[in-house]
């Protein structure tokens, strides 16, 4: 409750604080960032290019949106507006704003963006600032029935900017959104998730790490999960194992949804006394995931669909996590597997450990959100890069 608390404080002292501010610091800060290491520059560059894929021009602008809820692996027109009507709203919950002011108060408030907000389990047709989008190769194009694909020609054809159909500028291959739509959905093609350009967003709930007292050879040996399972395939594992005797599971949601599942929400710490830690996704990435690969137990999980700023698509299966099977069938057979081979599980906690100390440098977060962000602007011809960005993206 503090650290929420003192989340929340900065962000108001950031909104409070004239925009004028943070950017005349912008140079000094981009400069900043050429100080560093080599080594830690090439890092930076990597990441980038891996939350921002595009590297050809493009025009923000206004799209018509659907009215109702975007469905799952759709694809959907984001958002549009200028910087400085970015602001706290009753649209969208205010750790999107928080978090991505963070980051846009250092630019000029005459820009405009395309932006999501939102559990981007859907693909875009402009590029835009996200949380999450489908991992490619994981997540096909819902096309599956006929009412899903009217769904998919509606939104590629009849979203308009100043009563302009969607051209093909929009779409990476040149081809009009309705061939391109209808060739994903003849052909069964995954869409490409370029459009989505990863921010750190939603940040304190789900880059909150945790210190791990409890060594591994100390703790249960169950696989442990609480959490809310409104989706299906949460349902699904609940179903499958909460009378398993090597699990201890409980849905933590509305006990309307599961009331023979239904158990007390726990603290993280309490968590820890298990050796593993089951992490499912929700409605895009999982939450706990960062938590769970911080601590010494072994997360348990299947490939994941999404990804975040976390990178979810370079985790490695059984190297940072004990792989889970999409139908959940492995499960005995991997725990034990682990249960008599603590070696094994110690070195895939070592390996999570290790990955999410990447991300707890706050010098190399700022850095890397500011250059997703100038990338943005610089391809959305709205500002320039200097020699040393230029080198360093790749232009």
């Amino acid at each position: 409750m503090g650290a929420k608390i003192i989340y929340n404080l900065k962000g108001i002292y950031r909104m409070l604080l004239p925009r004028a501010i943070p950017q005349a610091l912008l140079e000094s800060k981009l400069k900043a960032i050429f100080t560093l290491d080599v080594r830690i520059l090439d890092s930076i560059a990597a990441r980038v290019a891996h939350y921002h894929k595009l590297n050809t021009h493009f025009t923000p602008k206004p799209f018509a949106l659907p009215a109702t809820k975007p469905m799952r692996d759709t694809i959907v027109p984001p958002h549009f507006g200028y910087l400085r009507e970015n602001k706290l709203s009753k649209d969208h919950s205010s750790v999107y704003f928080y978090d991505s002011y963070q980051w846009t108060r250092y630019f000029p408030d005459h820009f405009v963006w395309n932006y999501e907000f939102s559990d981007v389990n859907y693909y875009l047709t402009s590029p835009a600032i996200t949380k999450t989008r489908p991992i490619d190769g994981r997540v096909m194009l819902r096309s599956n029935n006929s009412d899903d694909l009217v769904d998919c020609h509606a939104l590629l054809t009849n979203n308009t900017c100043n009563d302009e159909r969607l051209d093909s500028s929009t779409l990476s291959d040149g081809k009009t959104a309705l061939q391109t739509n209808k060739l994903l959905t003849e052909t069964s093609q995954t869409h490409n998730n370029a459009n989505s350009i990863i921010l750190q967003l939603e940040k304190h709930r789900h880059f909150s790490f945790i210190k791990d007292p409890i060594p591994y050879e100390k703790k249960h040996d169950l696989l442990f999960f609480r959490g809310a399972c409104p989706q299906e395939h949460r349902s699904k594992f609940l179903q499958q194992y909460f009378s398993h005797p090597l699990c201890n599971l409980g849905h933590t949601g509305s006990a309307d949804e599961h009331p023979a599942y239904t158990k007390p929400k726990i603290s993280k710490k309490e968590h820890l006394h298990y050796k593993f830690l089951l992490s499912l996704e929700g409605n895009d990435v999982a939450s706990n995931l960062k938590w769970i690969l911080g601590s010494n137990s072994l997360c348990i999980m299947p490939k994941p669909r999404y990804e975040s700023w976390f990178m979810e698509e370079k985790l490695q299966e059984n190297v940072h996590y004990a792989l889970l099977d999409d139908d959940y069938g492995n499960l005995d057979s991997l725990l034990e597997f682990f249960l008599h081979n603590e070696k094994a599980a110690k070195e895939i906690i070592h390996n999570a450990n290790i990955y999410c100390q990447a991300f707890q440098n706050p010098h190399i977060e700022e850095a890397c959100n500011l250059l997703v962000l100038r990338k943005y602007f610089y391809l959305s011809d709205q500002g320039n890069l200097s020699p040393n960005e230029r080198d360093l993206l790749g232009f």
